[in-house]
């Protein structure tokens, strides 16, 4: 009897797992309600295929290292989340359309955490310059 593979935390950030499994790249489209999204198509976090695996810790809010933010100095902010997620989507199918010949398990491994945040830092900063204190510099055209 040959074995599924299990998802893990890899496939999670990628994007390729739902509630119910592994999502199919080349899903069926539905020919009623095609406005509604079945569950099973929709990616869940990692944090969630991490705690839903068999034999997981239990997961306390006290000790839970995604409120680790928290202990932060107030002039230390993280990046704004949707801003990860994109980067993070983006990272995912750049690696994907890449031909398998030119990555390596650890290209494929380097956008972890902290390569992510600091990515979002520096994006931020980046608007931040370029819009301006107040953002109207976002319609003025540079000289």
């Amino acid at each position: 009897k040959k074995r599924r593979r299990q998802a893990n935390l890899y496939d999670a950030v990628a994007g390729r797992v739902s509630a119910y499994g592994f999502i199919n790249p080349n899903p069926v489209p539905q020919k009623r309600h095609s406005d509604l999204v079945s569950s099973s198509t929709v990616p869940i976090r990692p944090d969630e295929a991490l705690y839903k695996r068999k034999n997981a810790p239990t997961r306390y809010a006290e000790t839970d290292h995604y409120f680790a933010h928290q202990h932060l100095a107030p002039y230390q902010e993280l990046p704004d989340s949707d801003l990860l997620a994109s980067i993070h989507a983006y990272a995912s199918q750049y690696y994907t359309r890449m031909p398998r010949k030119k990555h390596s398990r650890a290209v494929l491994r380097s956008m972890d955490e902290t390569a992510l945040l600091t990515m979002g830092i520096l994006i931020e900063e980046a608007a931040r310059e370029a819009l301006g204190e107040t953002g109207d510099l976002a319609f003025v055209e540079g000289e």
